[in-house]
């Protein structure tokens, strides 16, 4: 279904079809409920690369290390005993993290001094982690520069949540305006026009030209004449100015597609249903999509239980050692 669904303006246009409904800004409230119930998905699109170099975290002069801003839920934590940047270490030790509450972290790591180094353990060894504020707490104690790789499910944007503005040209030449309110005009010796089309609105700082000025000026793209030159309308504000202007963006731009909707798109279609029918009081087809939600997560959570999708088993204890803490003494 994704490939019919591949945008959040056609998920949208969807369900208008589908349900009858003439009212977009409805179904979009609707499609925000949906998401907010499937924050939790687990799914693989979403899971980070715990190899790539932006998820090695890096440990601070207290051996912390700050928690991702896009992580949502975290698998696993490793140490491959690669400090300063180096591949790799051949001979250990290798640190595989359990993560465990804040409480039991802060309070071990307390006593954490009292503990003679491990002996007779495996070169794989089980360690602990933990959040505290907004940074992610280690044990055994890891120092400055130490590298962790984390393995974690990452948080996914909404789709129309707000995108920061997209810089097309950096030059720019306003030719004749005609009209008389909306006004329309080209601007040509754009060094690209990739990534325009027709609809989008733009902005650009004025030269000696500009695209207009005054509030509630709104300017949108007609059309894309060629690599270097596009027809635009002004609606609002002043009249455009011919001249030169730079640094021409794209904006008001909302998200149009995440990892969910490429890769559970069901997720999006019997959430918003399932939505849209609660709000308009239709409680036996709310019924039936809600069923419908509930059996699509089921069978992602059957995919993760069944060890497909989360890593490898879903065992309590340690692959590694028993849950018996033997390689620490106590003086």
């Amino acid at each position: 279904m994704s490939f019919q669904i591949p945008t959040a303006d056609a998920l949208v246009d969807f369900v208008r079809d589908f349900t009858g409904s003439t009212n977009d800004e409805e179904i979009k409230k609707c499609i925000f409920l949906a998401e907010l119930s499937m924050r939790n998905i687990e799914l693989p699109a979403l899971r980070s690369n715990p190899y790539a170099a932006e998820n090695i975290g890096i440990a601070d002069s207290q051996g912390r290390i700050d928690i991702p801003a896009d992580m949502n839920k975290p698998i696993l934590f490793f140490k491959q005993g690669n400090p300063g940047g180096e591949e790799a270490s051949q001979t250990g030790p290798w640190i595989v993290y359990d993560r465990i509450g804040d409480r039991d972290v802060i309070t071990q790591g307390m006593i954490a001094q009292l503990y003679l180094s491990p002996v007779n353990v495996p070169a794989v060894i089980r360690g602990k982690f933990s959040e505290v504020f907004d940074q992610y707490q280690f044990l055994p104690w890891i120092g400055e520069g130490a590298e962790i790789n984390m393995y974690y499910y990452k948080a996914w944007p909404l789709l129309f949540s707000p995108v920061d503005d997209t810089l097309i040209s950096t030059t720019g030449t306003v030719g004749s305006i005609t009209g008389a309110g909306p006004w329309t005009a080209t601007i040509t010796g754009m060094s690209t026009t990739t990534g325009l089309a027709a609809g989008d609105r733009i902005r650009a700082t004025a030269g000696t030209g500009s695209l207009g000025g005054g509030t509630g000026g709104v300017y949108e793209v007609v059309s894309v004449v060629s690599n270097s030159s596009i027809t635009f309308r002004a609606t609002g504000g002043t009249t455009p100015t011919a001249g030169t202007i730079t640094n021409l963006y794209i904006t008001d731009q909302t998200v149009q597609s995440n990892a969910v909707l490429q890769t559970w798109s069901e997720g999006y279609v019997y959430g918003t249903l399932r939505e849209y029918y609660i709000k308009r009081h239709n409680d036996q087809d709310a019924a039936v999509y809600s069923a419908k939600f509930d059996e699509a997560w089921k069978q992602v959570e059957d995919q993760n239980n069944l060890g497909k999708w989360s890593g490898g088993h879903t065992r309590l204890t340690s692959v590694w050692q028993p849950r018996q803490y033997r390689q620490y003494n106590i003086k």
